[in-house]
């Protein structure tokens, strides 16, 4: 009876040392990273003043948000298909955090002032990037 007693305490104390082994090198290795979310615009201004309102309104506004302008260019070049003047790309921690920017009642107002600016030239996509290594 104590010899099964003894089997049973050490079988017990090994497998609380796989587990503690498991979980220890589990911690180590860093989890798959989220993928970023990204707001990706095009459009051509057809009002320097709304589009001067616009930029005031919503130029700062990523950063409140977790995010940052990667890319703003007035100058874009294509080299296929038809291109807008103006092409624009937010990054964010997530795709859920760019539609929370997209969607937060400051950029909502802002985006009047883009939709006045661009006369309906405007596409706006959100995505999801590859996950960060």
């Amino acid at each position: 009876m104590q010899q099964a007693i003894i089997r049973v305490a050490a079988a017990a104390t090994l497998a609380l040392a796989v587990l503690s082994n498991a979980q220890a090198q589990a911690a180590t290795v860093p989890p798959a990273a989220q993928p970023h979310g990204y707001m990706v615009v095009t459009y051509d201004i057809k009002d320097q003043a709304a589009f001067q309102k616009y930029m005031d309104a919503a130029g700062s506004l990523a950063g409140k948000y977790n995010g940052k302008v990667i890319v703003f260019n007035m100058k874009t070049q294509a080299v296929e298909g038809k291109s807008r003047f103006i092409i624009g790309i937010a990054e964010f921690p997530s795709l859920a955090e760019a539609e929370r920017f997209y969607y937060s009642p400051e950029y909502t107002e802002a985006r009047k002032f883009r939709a006045a600016a661009t006369g309906g030239t405007s596409t706006v996509i959100l995505t999801e990037g590859l996950p960060q290594q």
